[in-house]
C-alpha cells in the first residue's frame, strides 16, 4: 500500500492537519462530513459519497456535490441525498472496491465494458454527468473494510478530468486516516451508549421497585429536555438532563418494602425515612468522573425542593435549588398527576394544570410554570407518545404473572 512518504511534500502538511482535524471531531455525523469534504478539496473532485459497511453492505451515509449547490443552494443539495445501500460484491464500483480491497480509479465511466457500468440513474434524474470515479477501500488495522470513500469529476492535476496517481496517493492516505477516526469515534458512540443505557436501566430499577412503569421515566426526561431548552440551554445540555433526570428517583431502591409498598398514609416516622430516598440516591451516584453522573446526583438530590423552601432534604428555596432540579421537579409531578398510578387514575388535564398553576411560587419556579404552560402542545403530544398501556400495569399485580417480555 501506497504511504504518506511518497505524497508530494506541499500536501503532507495539509494531510497532517486534516489528521488532527479528524481526531479532534468525536461526532460521527460530523467526522463523515468533514472525511468527504477534505477530501473532495485535496482531490479537487466536484462531487463524492462516502459508504460504511452496515449488515454486510455498503450504506451511503453521506453525500456532497459542488455542483449542486452553485445549482440550488446548500439546503436543496443536501435534501437530495437519500441513504441507500449497495450489495459487497461486484455489481457496484463502491462494491467492487469493498470487494477487492483495492483502489478503483476510472478516467472516463462512459468507457467502461457493459459489465462494469456506472450506475446512472441518479445522473439521469438530476441532469448530472459523472465522468470520472475515483473509489478507495477504508480499512482497519486488521485489513478489513469498514467503508468506501467514492470521489467524483475531478478538475484534476493541469486540468485533465481524472483523477492523477498524486490524487490517488493523497486519496488513499486519507481513506487510512478516516478508517481510524471512524472506528476510534464508533467506538467511543457505542460505549457512551453502552454508559446511557446503564443509566437508564439503573433508572428503571428504581421504578420498578416503587411499581411505576418505564414509561414515566421516559416521559419525565422529555419534559426536561423540552423545558430545558424553551430557556435556552444548548443541545449539549439539554442531553445532559435527558440522560441524568431518569435516575432522579433511585434513591428509592434502599426504601424498606413495607414504607415503599405500604397501603394509606406514612406515618410521620415512616415519612422520614421515605424522605431520605434523596440521599441514598446521591450517595448511590457520587464521585462519578461522569458528567451525567454528577448531573444525576445532583437531580437526585434536590429535586424535591420547593420554591418557597419547604422541600427537602436541605429546606433550600429559590435559585438556591439547582436549575436542573427545579426543571425535573416540575417535570416529576406533572408527570405524576396527569398519569396512571397503580393507586389512582390519571388526573384530567384542566385539574392537571390547576395544581401547577396553584404551586407556582410554591413548589414550582414560577418562571419553569409559565415555560410548561408554554411548551404544553409539545408536553401533551410526548405524553401521548409514551401513554401508559393496561397491560403496564400487569406485572406488578403478582410476582407469579411476570414473564420474560418480548424485546
Amino acid at each position: 500500500m501506497n504511504t504518506v512518504k511518497e505524497i508530494p511534500l506541499d500536501y503532507v502538511e495539509e494531510l497532517l492537519n486534516v489528521g488532527i482535524a479528524l481526531s479532534n471531531t468525536h461526532d460521527l455525523e460530523s467526522l463523515l462530513e468533514l472525511i468527504l469534504s477534505e477530501s473532495r478539496r485535496l482531490t479537487m473532485a466536484d462531487a463524492g459519497t462516502l459508504y460504511l459497511v452496515q449488515d454486510k453492505r455498503l450504506k451511503a451515509i453521506t453525500a456532497q456535490c459542488q455542483t449542486f449547490v452553485e445549482r440550488w443552494g446548500v439546503q436543496t443539495a443536501h435534501s437530495l441525498f437519500r441513504s441507500f445501500s449497495v450489495p459487497i460484491d461486484n455489481s457496484s464500483i463502491s462494491g467492487r472496491v469493498a470487494v477487492q480491497k483495492r483502489v478503483i480509479n476510472i478516467k472516463d465511466v462512459t468507457k467502461l465494458p457493459e459489465e462494469e457500468q456506472h450506475n446512472k440513474d441518479f445522473d439521469n434524474a438530476t441532469n448530472y454527468s459523472t465522468k470520472s470515479i475515483l473509489a478507495v477501500p477504508m480499512l482497519n488495522p486488521d485489513e478489513q473494510i469498514i467503508g468506501v470513500l467514492q470521489l467524483i469529476n475531478t478538475e484534476g492535476e493541469g486540468g485533465t478530468e481524472f483523477f492523477s496517481e498524486n490524487q490517488e496517493k493523497i486519496a488513499m492516505a486519507l481513506a487510512s486516516q478516516a478508517a481510524v477516526a471512524i472506528q476510534n469515534t464508533m467506538l467511543t458512540q457505542n460505549l457512551q451508549k453502552a454508559h446511557l443505557d446503564t443509566i437508564q436501566r439503573l433508572g428503571l430499577a428504581a421504578e420498578w421497585r416503587d411499581k411505576e412503569t418505564a414509561n414515566h421515566i421516559t416521559r419525565v426526561a422529555y419534559y426536561a429536555a423540552i423545558i430545558a431548552k424553551k430557556i435556552g440551554w444548548d443541545q449539549e445540555h439539554v442531553d445532559l438532563i435527558f440522560n441524568a433526570s431518569p435516575m432522579h428517583d433511585v434513591g428509592k431502591l434502599g426504601i424498606p418494602d413495607e414504607i415503599l409498598h405500604k397501603n394509606g398514609p406514612l406515618t410521620a416516622k415512616e415519612r422520614q425515612i421515605m424522605e431520605t430516598h434523596t440521599i441514598i440516591g446521591a450517595n448511590i451516584l457520587k464521585k462519578s468522573p461522569s458528567d451525567y453522573m454528577q448531573a444525576a446526583r445532583t437531580i437526585a438530590l434536590y429535586h424535591h425542593e420547593k420554591w418557597d423552601g419547604t422541600g427537602y432534604p436541605m429546606g433550600l428555596s429559590g435559585t438556591d435549588i439547582p436549575l436542573e432540579a427545579r426543571i425535573v421537579a416540575i417535570a416529576d409531578v406533572y408527570d405524576a398527576l396527569s398519569s396512571r398510578r397503580c393507586y389512582k387514575e390519571a388526573f384530567p388535564h384542566p385539574k392537571v394544570m390547576a395544581i401547577i398553576n396553584e404551586e407556582s411560587g410554591k413548589h414550582f419556579d414560577p418562571e419553569l410554570v409559565d415555560v410548561l404552560i408554554e411548551e404544553i402542545d409539545a408536553i401533551l403530544k410526548i405524553g401521548l407518545q409514551y401513554a401508559d398501556r393496561p397491560e403496564d400495569f400487569e406485572k406488578f399485580r403478582s410476582y407469579q404473572q411476570i414473564t420474560v417480555e418480548d424485546e
